[in-house]
């Protein structure tokens, strides 16, 4: 993940440690036939604005969703947050975490775990 912050925020990473309160993220993942794109906005207790935008290979529209949200909470992780409020955008990823919809690919249900570990880092 580190890659994937620009300079000025890694040096923020090293100076500022953790940064108490409730941190915002929200993400969106999409897929077209150019390949899929992740969204992520985070809103750190600071009010500083931190703008995702990440290309990746082509998945569907719901793996995508699942790959925003896993990437923005390791992106609040990696700079600091403690409490983290996600605003997730997708029904299905929504409803899957909360165990309101039934996970039926085994793919799917990998994500889920995925997202549930780094959920529990919080």
């Amino acid at each position: 993940m580190p890659a994937l912050i620009p300079k000025v925020e890694r040096e923020l990473l090293l100076t500022s440690g953790t940064i108490p309160g409730i941190w915002i993220l929200f993400t969106n993942g999409a897929s077209n036939a150019k390949g899929s794109r992740l969204s992520i906005v985070l809103k750190p207790p600071t009010g500083n604005v931190i703008r995702k935008s990440i290309r990746i290979v082509k998945l569907t529209n719901n793996k995508a969703e699942y790959e925003a949200v896993i990437a923005g909470l390791e992106l609040a992780k990696t700079l600091g947050a403690e409490v983290i409020e996600d605003k997730c955008e997708s029904l299905l990823v929504v409803n899957q975490v909360n165990e309101m919809f039934e996970v039926k690919e085994e793919r799917m249900r990998r994500y889920l775990d995925k997202l549930k570990a780094s959920l529990h880092q919080f």
